[in-house]
Protein backbone atom coordinates (compact mmCIF):
# COMPACT_ATOMS: atom_id res chain seq x y z
CA UNK A 1 0.00 0.00 0.00
CA UNK A 2 1.41 3.33 -0.16
CA UNK A 3 -0.29 7.15 -0.98
CA UNK A 4 2.16 9.66 -2.70
CA UNK A 5 1.39 13.10 -2.77
CA UNK A 6 3.78 15.45 -4.54
CA UNK A 7 3.31 18.32 -6.76
CA UNK A 8 0.29 18.07 -8.35
CA UNK A 9 -0.86 14.38 -8.06
CA UNK A 10 -1.85 12.01 -5.58
CA UNK A 11 -1.75 8.38 -6.28
CA UNK A 12 -2.62 5.49 -3.75
CA UNK A 13 -3.12 2.43 -3.25
CA UNK A 14 -5.80 1.85 -0.51
CA UNK A 15 -6.74 -1.08 1.91
CA UNK A 16 -9.50 -0.51 4.43
CA UNK A 17 -9.99 -3.42 6.95
CA UNK A 18 -13.30 -4.89 7.49
CA UNK A 19 -15.12 -2.72 10.56
CA UNK A 20 -14.69 0.58 8.98
CA UNK A 21 -18.03 2.66 9.03
CA UNK A 22 -19.67 2.67 5.24
CA UNK A 23 -21.34 6.46 5.87
CA UNK A 24 -17.82 7.62 5.87
CA UNK A 25 -16.91 7.35 2.25
CA UNK A 26 -16.95 11.25 0.63
CA UNK A 27 -19.74 12.55 -1.96
CA UNK A 28 -17.80 15.30 -3.77
CA UNK A 29 -16.70 16.51 -6.80
CA UNK A 30 -13.64 18.10 -7.71
CA UNK A 31 -11.97 19.91 -10.80
CA UNK A 32 -9.25 16.83 -11.33
CA UNK A 33 -9.45 13.16 -12.84
CA UNK A 34 -9.46 9.88 -10.85
CA UNK A 35 -9.07 6.53 -12.26
CA UNK A 36 -10.29 3.97 -9.19
CA UNK A 37 -9.27 0.49 -10.09
CA UNK A 38 -11.40 -2.09 -7.90
CA UNK A 39 -9.50 -4.95 -6.06
CA UNK A 40 -12.27 -6.40 -3.86
CA UNK A 41 -15.05 -5.21 -1.83
CA UNK A 42 -18.60 -5.01 -1.27
CA UNK A 43 -19.26 -1.38 -3.33
CA UNK A 44 -21.83 -0.08 -5.05
CA UNK A 45 -20.50 3.21 -6.89
CA UNK A 46 -22.52 6.16 -8.30
CA UNK A 47 -21.15 8.66 -10.50
CA UNK A 48 -23.77 11.09 -11.27
CA UNK A 49 -27.08 9.16 -12.80
CA UNK A 50 -24.75 5.92 -13.28
CA UNK A 51 -24.83 3.54 -10.00
CA UNK A 52 -22.64 0.47 -10.90
CA UNK A 53 -22.02 -2.40 -7.91
CA UNK A 54 -18.56 -3.07 -8.67
CA UNK A 55 -16.57 -6.36 -9.52
CA UNK A 56 -13.06 -7.30 -9.06
CA UNK A 57 -10.85 -5.70 -12.18
CA UNK A 58 -13.80 -2.71 -12.73
CA UNK A 59 -12.05 0.45 -13.82
CA UNK A 60 -14.30 4.00 -13.45
CA UNK A 61 -12.76 7.56 -14.93
CA UNK A 62 -14.31 10.46 -13.10
CA UNK A 63 -13.99 13.47 -14.98
CA UNK A 64 -13.43 16.91 -13.69
CA UNK A 65 -16.86 18.21 -11.78
CA UNK A 66 -18.84 15.05 -12.09
CA UNK A 67 -20.28 14.05 -8.58
CA UNK A 68 -19.15 10.58 -7.22
CA UNK A 69 -19.69 8.73 -4.18
CA UNK A 70 -19.02 4.82 -3.02
CA UNK A 71 -21.95 3.19 -0.89
CA UNK A 72 -19.94 0.31 1.24
CA UNK A 73 -20.37 -2.46 2.99
CA UNK A 74 -17.90 -2.04 6.00
CA UNK A 75 -18.13 -5.82 6.77
CA UNK A 76 -15.57 -6.52 3.87
CA UNK A 77 -12.81 -5.01 3.59
CA UNK A 78 -11.84 -2.72 0.37
CA UNK A 79 -9.16 -2.37 -1.52
CA UNK A 80 -8.54 0.17 -4.54
CA UNK A 81 -6.34 1.93 -6.03
CA UNK A 82 -7.24 5.76 -6.72
CA UNK A 83 -4.97 8.00 -9.26
CA UNK A 84 -5.87 11.69 -8.93
CA UNK A 85 -4.48 14.30 -11.80
CA UNK A 86 -5.25 16.98 -13.64
CA UNK A 87 -5.88 17.56 -16.97
CA UNK A 88 -2.00 19.47 -17.29
CA UNK A 89 -0.47 16.32 -17.14
CA UNK A 90 -1.73 14.99 -20.20
CA UNK A 91 -1.14 15.55 -23.65
CA UNK A 92 -4.01 17.67 -24.70
CA UNK A 93 -4.92 14.95 -27.45
CA UNK A 94 -4.59 12.46 -25.00
CA UNK A 95 -6.88 14.71 -22.94
CA UNK A 96 -9.45 15.36 -25.54
CA UNK A 97 -9.29 11.25 -26.02
CA UNK A 98 -10.15 10.87 -22.01
CA UNK A 99 -12.69 13.08 -22.02
CA UNK A 100 -14.94 11.30 -24.32
CA UNK A 101 -14.65 7.98 -22.08
CA UNK A 102 -18.43 8.19 -20.67
CA UNK A 103 -19.85 6.50 -19.17
CA UNK A 104 -16.76 5.98 -17.47
CA UNK A 105 -17.08 2.46 -16.12
CA UNK A 106 -15.08 -0.43 -18.13
CA UNK A 107 -14.58 -3.93 -16.98
CA UNK A 108 -11.66 -5.31 -17.71
CA UNK A 109 -9.63 -7.64 -16.00
CA UNK A 110 -6.37 -7.09 -17.84
CA UNK A 111 -5.04 -3.75 -15.68
CA UNK A 112 -3.80 -5.30 -12.39
CA UNK A 113 -0.41 -5.58 -13.43
CA UNK A 114 -0.35 -1.84 -14.82
CA UNK A 115 -1.57 -1.02 -11.48
CA UNK A 116 1.08 -3.09 -9.49
CA UNK A 117 3.41 -1.30 -11.60
CA UNK A 118 2.98 1.48 -9.23
CA UNK A 119 3.44 -0.70 -5.93
CA UNK A 120 7.18 -1.08 -7.77
CA UNK A 121 8.14 2.20 -8.07
CA UNK A 122 7.12 3.10 -4.81
CA UNK A 123 9.15 0.81 -2.98
CA UNK A 124 12.22 1.76 -4.75
CA UNK A 125 12.11 5.55 -5.93
CA UNK A 126 11.35 8.80 -4.06
CA UNK A 127 10.09 12.16 -5.21
CA UNK A 128 11.01 13.45 -8.43
CA UNK A 129 12.10 9.82 -9.80
CA UNK A 130 9.19 8.42 -8.62
CA UNK A 131 6.47 11.23 -9.84
CA UNK A 132 8.14 10.77 -13.36
CA UNK A 133 7.82 7.19 -13.60
CA UNK A 134 4.26 7.47 -12.11
CA UNK A 135 3.03 9.95 -15.16
CA UNK A 136 4.76 7.85 -17.35
CA UNK A 137 2.86 4.59 -16.50
CA UNK A 138 -0.47 6.83 -16.43
CA UNK A 139 -0.03 8.18 -19.46
CA UNK A 140 0.64 3.95 -20.86
CA UNK A 141 -2.50 3.50 -18.88
CA UNK A 142 -4.57 6.62 -20.11
CA UNK A 143 -3.33 5.33 -23.42
CA UNK A 144 -4.84 1.79 -23.51
CA UNK A 145 -7.94 3.08 -21.79
CA UNK A 146 -8.79 5.28 -24.55
CA UNK A 147 -9.16 2.29 -26.87
CA UNK A 148 -11.60 0.31 -24.40
CA UNK A 149 -15.17 0.52 -24.81
CA UNK A 150 -17.36 1.89 -21.88
CA UNK A 151 -19.60 0.05 -20.29
CA UNK A 152 -23.15 0.99 -19.46
CA UNK A 153 -24.11 0.33 -15.91
CA UNK A 154 -26.44 -1.47 -14.28
CA UNK A 155 -28.29 1.38 -12.76
CA UNK A 156 -29.25 5.06 -14.60
CA UNK A 157 -31.60 7.41 -13.14
CA UNK A 158 -32.59 9.05 -15.96
CA UNK A 159 -34.55 12.23 -13.90
CA UNK A 160 -30.95 13.16 -12.87
CA UNK A 161 -29.53 12.53 -16.50
CA UNK A 162 -31.78 14.72 -17.93
CA UNK A 163 -31.32 17.45 -14.78
CA UNK A 164 -27.76 16.81 -14.73
CA UNK A 165 -27.26 17.67 -18.48
CA UNK A 166 -29.24 20.52 -18.40
CA UNK A 167 -27.23 21.93 -15.41
CA UNK A 168 -23.76 20.95 -17.37
CA UNK A 169 -25.11 22.69 -20.74
CA UNK A 170 -26.67 25.96 -18.84
CA UNK A 171 -23.75 26.42 -15.73
CA UNK A 172 -22.63 30.21 -16.45
CA UNK A 173 -26.66 30.90 -16.28
CA UNK A 174 -28.55 31.81 -12.61
CA UNK A 175 -29.94 28.46 -12.44
CA UNK A 176 -33.20 27.87 -10.11
CA UNK A 177 -35.41 24.70 -9.22
CA UNK A 178 -38.12 26.62 -10.86
CA UNK A 179 -36.07 26.81 -14.32
CA UNK A 180 -34.61 23.56 -14.07
CA UNK A 181 -38.42 22.29 -13.51
CA UNK A 182 -39.46 24.27 -16.92
CA UNK A 183 -36.40 22.99 -18.34
CA UNK A 184 -36.82 19.62 -17.61
CA UNK A 185 -40.59 19.18 -16.83
CA UNK A 186 -40.63 17.71 -13.48
CA UNK A 187 -42.36 19.05 -10.96
CA UNK A 188 -39.98 21.04 -8.37
CA UNK A 189 -40.88 18.70 -5.58
CA UNK A 190 -40.11 15.35 -7.54
CA UNK A 191 -36.92 16.60 -8.84
CA UNK A 192 -36.15 18.08 -5.33
CA UNK A 193 -36.56 14.53 -3.61
CA UNK A 194 -35.43 12.36 -6.19
CA UNK A 195 -32.04 14.28 -6.25
CA UNK A 196 -31.59 14.42 -2.76
CA UNK A 197 -32.30 10.54 -1.95
CA UNK A 198 -30.01 9.47 -5.50
CA UNK A 199 -27.40 11.49 -4.96
CA UNK A 200 -27.61 12.34 -1.30
CA UNK A 201 -27.16 16.00 -1.42
CA UNK A 202 -29.71 19.23 -1.99
CA UNK A 203 -29.65 19.81 -5.71
CA UNK A 204 -29.34 23.54 -5.50
CA UNK A 205 -25.55 23.10 -2.80
CA UNK A 206 -24.67 20.41 -6.26
CA UNK A 207 -25.57 23.82 -8.91
CA UNK A 208 -23.74 25.86 -6.40
CA UNK A 209 -20.78 23.76 -6.26
CA UNK A 210 -20.44 22.89 -9.83
CA UNK A 211 -20.74 26.24 -10.70
CA UNK A 212 -17.28 26.68 -8.92
CA UNK A 213 -16.19 23.74 -10.35
CA UNK A 214 -16.57 24.97 -13.66
CA UNK A 215 -15.39 28.21 -12.40
CA UNK A 216 -12.01 27.17 -11.35
CA UNK A 217 -11.51 25.31 -14.85
CA UNK A 218 -11.74 28.13 -16.59
CA UNK A 219 -9.29 30.32 -14.09
CA UNK A 220 -6.79 27.76 -14.07
CA UNK A 221 -7.00 27.76 -18.14
CA UNK A 222 -6.19 31.33 -17.75
CA UNK A 223 -8.94 34.18 -16.93
CA UNK A 224 -8.95 36.55 -14.58
CA UNK A 225 -11.34 35.65 -11.31
CA UNK A 226 -12.94 39.27 -11.99
CA UNK A 227 -14.08 38.23 -15.59
CA UNK A 228 -15.16 34.60 -14.70
CA UNK A 229 -17.11 36.13 -11.86
CA UNK A 230 -18.67 38.15 -14.29
CA UNK A 231 -19.21 35.46 -16.67
CA UNK A 232 -20.94 33.18 -13.82
CA UNK A 233 -23.58 36.32 -12.73
CA UNK A 234 -21.64 37.58 -9.72
CA UNK A 235 -21.78 41.09 -9.77
CA UNK A 236 -20.39 41.50 -6.26
CA UNK A 237 -16.73 39.57 -6.75
CA UNK A 238 -16.33 39.88 -3.00
CA UNK A 239 -19.37 36.66 -2.40
CA UNK A 240 -17.80 35.34 -5.79
CA UNK A 241 -14.36 34.57 -3.84
CA UNK A 242 -15.37 33.87 -0.91
CA UNK A 243 -18.04 30.97 -2.74
CA UNK A 244 -15.25 29.68 -4.83
CA UNK A 245 -12.42 29.97 -2.21
CA UNK A 246 -14.87 27.59 -0.13
CA UNK A 247 -15.90 25.06 -2.38
CA UNK A 248 -11.97 24.62 -3.71
CA UNK A 249 -10.89 24.53 -0.33
CA UNK A 250 -13.11 21.66 0.61
CA UNK A 251 -11.81 19.37 -2.38
CA UNK A 252 -8.32 19.61 -0.50
CA UNK A 253 -9.64 18.33 3.12
CA UNK A 254 -11.64 15.10 1.55
CA UNK A 255 -11.31 12.76 3.85
CA UNK A 256 -9.49 9.20 3.90
CA UNK A 257 -12.54 7.73 2.60
CA UNK A 258 -12.70 9.67 -0.36
CA UNK A 259 -12.86 6.97 -3.07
Amino acid sequence: MFNFVYKDIDFAHKLDKAGLPNEDYGKHMHHFYEILFFIKGDVHYTIESNTEKLREGDLLIIHPGQYHFAVVNGGLSYERYVLKFPSSVLPQYLEERLKEKNPCFIRNLNYESSFKEFDLYDSEYKEDDLYTLFICQLMKLVVSLCKEKTSTPSIVNNMISKVVSYIDNNIQSPLTLTDISKACHYSKSYISNGFKQHMKTPIMKYVRYKKMIAAHQMILSGEKKRVVANMFGYDDYSTFYRTYKKAINNQQTDSKYDS
